[in-house]
């Protein structure tokens, strides 16, 4: 009797072990299964706020006079050319070096704060024009009925270079500041009534531009 009951008895324990291990690795694996979907929730609200960080920080150290708050965001000449292939945007062509894209895009940022404009798109083109990159040219074999001709027949992007493109066709094209010569510089260029001007021409073309769609 007294063996049959131990029998029992461990029979029991053997069960409940058993069923409390069941039930212990049950909650540890739904632990590790939240614990992952909240990881790729964090990781994937990390990388979207770094990298909007990232492109308004940067846009700010290049360009000092332009805000903090900037709506810039930095694309290579592939995306540029695909833009200008078969999309929508809005972008600005130029080069921290250049002393005339940083007041253009000071105006061009107020602008589009004022009138909604989440985001402009921002190419530095001035190495791929130094070392004659092949989709450089591409984008400005595009831009050739807008582009100055040199002597030797060549056409070049100049900075600042403002275009606004729907659907892959350029519908807008700005490079007033980009070709100026002699020793006027940005800021007895750019005095009230023309800062004034301009604002209020961008506006038009923006607004325009965001009730295309």
């Amino acid at each position: 009797m007294f063996y049959l009951s131990k029998k029992l008895i461990n029979g029991i324990i053997s069960i409940s072990g058993d069923y409390m291990h069941k039930t212990l690795k049950n909650i540890i694996d739904g632990i590790l299964f939240i614990a992952i979907i909240v990881a790729f929730i964090l990781i994937g609200t990390k990388d979207f706020n770094t990298e909007k960080e990232v492109d308004n920080e940067k846009f700010d150290q290049d360009y000092t006079n332009v805000s903090a708050n900037n709506v810039f965001k930095y694309v290579n000449a592939s995306e540029v050319y695909t833009l200008m292939r078969s999309q929508s945007g809005v972008l600005l062509m130029g080069y921290p070096q250049n002393k005339w894209t940083g007041p253009y895009a000071s105006i061009l940022n107020d602008v589009a704060q004022e009138v909604g404009l989440k985001e402009i798109l921002y190419y530095d083109f001035h190495e791929d024009r130094e070392v004659k990159n092949a989709i450089y040219q591409s984008i400005a074999l595009k831009l050739g009925n807008y582009l100055p001709t040199l002597d030797d027949g060549t056409k070049n992007i100049y900075a600042p270079t403002l275009i606004i493109v729907k659907n892959g066709q350029v519908i807008y094209y700005d490079a007033e500041t980009s070709i100026i010569n002699g020793i006027d510089t940005p800021e007895n260029y750019w005095n009230e009534f023309k800062v004034v001007a301009k604002k209020n021409n961008l506006k038009t073309v923006l607004t325009e531009y965001l009730n295309s769609f």
